[in-house]
């Protein structure tokens, strides 16, 4: 019996923990304003310099100088960079 039990409650946590991954949040004041959209990622400072989003005309930047609080964005998941014209993530050999 306590097995079943183990076992049930096992299968619950997967099922729990399975379904719907957050991609995280575009957070304003604190509050999660949207959540970001299939093939982006959250990307936040905290409190510390920001290097921007990978795009066409930069698919490798540079972390910047100046110390930035409390910024997020939704960053293309890698190895996409943002297409600045379409505002789309596509692969670096795509880009318009």
């Amino acid at each position: 019996m306590k097995t079943i039990i183990i076992v049930a409650l096992f299968a619950l946590v997967a099922v729990a923990t399975a379904a719907n991954h957050s991609r995280g949040c575009i957070y304003i004041m604190g509050r999660c304003q949207r959540e970001c959209e299939e093939g982006t990622h959250a990307y936040t400072t905290g409190c510390s310099k920001k290097t921007p989003e990978p795009t066409c005309e930069e698919p490798n930047p540079v972390e910047e100088d100046a110390i930035i609080c409390d910024y997020s964005a939704c960053y293309c998941d890698a190895p996409n960079v943002r297409d600045t014209k379409t505002n789309k993530c596509v692969p670096l050999d795509q880009c318009s």
